[in-house]
């Protein structure tokens, strides 16, 4: 009788639990063509990109099974290379492109900008999850 009533507060607690994992990137600097300035437009300037996305758990140790984090950089150098106004926007669009993927629930990205203000970094946080069915 123990063992059975030990063996549903297991299952009963496995059943209200779930499990996600998250990749993180730091760090990545990229040369973006962004203002709202018209001294701006056109003249790269350096911004600070973190990263976090949520993450299913990979069943097994297989890459093809999880979110493969070099796509993130990828990314931030192609958003890079167009011209955008707003950091806020800009981590809003590589939000959404993590997002795109099946196996991320959701993603938080900062971008600073810090040539924007003199003596400090201006920043902006952006964080999107996906709605459940």
């Amino acid at each position: 009788m123990r063992e059975q009533l030990d063996m549903s507060r297991s299952q009963a607690f496995a059943a209200l639990t779930s499990a996600s994992c998250q990749v993180r990137l730091s760090d990545i600097e990229v040369m973006a063509d962004i203002g709202a300035y018209e001294i701006e437009k056109g003249v790269p300037q350096p911004l600070l990109i973190d990263v976090t996305v949520s993450v299913l758990v990979p069943s097994k140790d297989d890459l093809s099974l999880t979110f493969d984090y070099t796509h993130v950089r990828t990314c931030a150098l192609e958003l890079a290379a167009e011209h955008i106004t707003l950091i806020e926007t800009f981590a809003l669009r590589l939000a959404r492109k993590c997002l795109a993927h099946d196996v991320v629930l959701s993603a938080e990205v900062r971008v600073g900008k810090p040539h924007a203000v003199p003596g400090c970094l201006a920043s902006t946080c952006v964080k999107l999850s996906k709605s459940r069915p």
